[in-house]
């Protein structure tokens, strides 16, 4: 670590956490060590974080609901930003809604659909954070959440703030333009009038729906795999027959071949193991090969 112990404490308001386990922060509950974790209370302190972590050349990991990532067990050298427990503001105004990009995604949906604004529910149980979501372009039945995105603000690596419009993020099947790097402050989506009822139904169907078909008593990453053109990669997976294949303590699920779960104490070895081996398995039997949806960081 290349910033002096002290120097983050005294610039910025917020937790510092040195030798911080991310299996701590992670849905997977999997992960070694990051050098050091800093928890800022606001825009400033991100700013702050920003600048004094390149005043000593030292990487940023960006960190919303870690969901959708696994951190390899040897841990994270540099800084982790953790933004869980800030930019979480929400409001209405007429058909748009603005929320931080620290938000639940699942937490914004019923903010929506409680005041009769539709558009996002098929949203409802995607994991993580809008800042992640929007990054991710995540999606859901037939649905992304950049489908009624109007604009986002966002903090460059430089810890400069500016506004972006829909149209320059370059959406595509789960990326954008938005760079790691880069800090999603809030984005607002322009919606549509509905009744609150109907849509909180809505809601609840699709949340059951998740339940019934995907293994969310497990800790896990959500789907570990973009699916293919034209296909599905829990169905090429289930195929391959490794649908309940264990390593260690990880397994792919059951219920849904593109979740693999952690049972208790799997290692992030586990779970590489097995994506290598249903990445070799599919492509030995179709051709296909399988893209990591899930990130990946971290030391061996």
């Amino acid at each position: 670590m290349g910033i002096p112990r002290g120097a983050l404490e005294q610039a910025l308001e917020g937790e510092v956490l040195y030798d911080e386990p991310m299996s701590r922060h992670t849905s997977y509950k999997i992960g070694g060590p990051a050098d050091v974790m800093v928890c800022p209370r606001s825009v400033a302190g991100i700013q702050a974080a920003i600048r004094i972590a390149r005043q000593h050349g030292v990487p940023v990991l960006i960190l919303g609901g870690g969901s959708n990532l696994l951190v390899r067990d040897g841990g994270l050298r540099g800084m982790v930003l953790n933004l869980h427990g800030t930019l979480q503001e929400m409001r209405a105004e007429g058909e748009e809604v603005t929320a931080g990009g620290g938000t639940k995604v699942t937490a914004l949906v019923n903010f929506c659909a409680r005041r009769g604004l539709a558009g996002l529910e098929p949203m409802a149980g995607v994991p993580g954070t809008v800042g992640g979501a929007v990054k991710g372009n995540a999606g859901a039945f037939g649905a992304s959440i950049s489908d009624h995105l109007a604009s986002v603000r966002v903090l460059e690596a430089t810890g400069e703030e500016r506004v972006l419009a829909r149209e320059a993020l370059r959406f595509a099947y789960r990326q954008s333009s938005l760079t790691e790097g880069e800090v999603l402050v809030s984005a607002t989506f322009r919606l549509r009038r509905g009744d609150p009822e109907v849509l909180k139904r809505k809601v609840a169907q699709i949340l059951a729906e998740r339940k019934a078909k995907q293994p969310v008593e497990w800790r896990s990453a959500g789907s570990v795999f973009k699916n293919p053109p034209g296909d599905f990669a829990g169905r090429l997976i289930e195929a391959a027959g490794l649908k309940g294949t264990r390593v260690g303590d990880a397994m792919i699920s059951p219920k849904h071949g593109n979740f693999f779960v952690n049972l208790g104490r799997a290692t992030a070895k586990d779970v590489l193991a097995l994506i290598a081996l249903a990445q070799e398995r599919v492509r030995e039997r179709t051709g296909v090969a399988l893209e990591p949806e899930v990130r990946v960081v971290g030391e061996p």
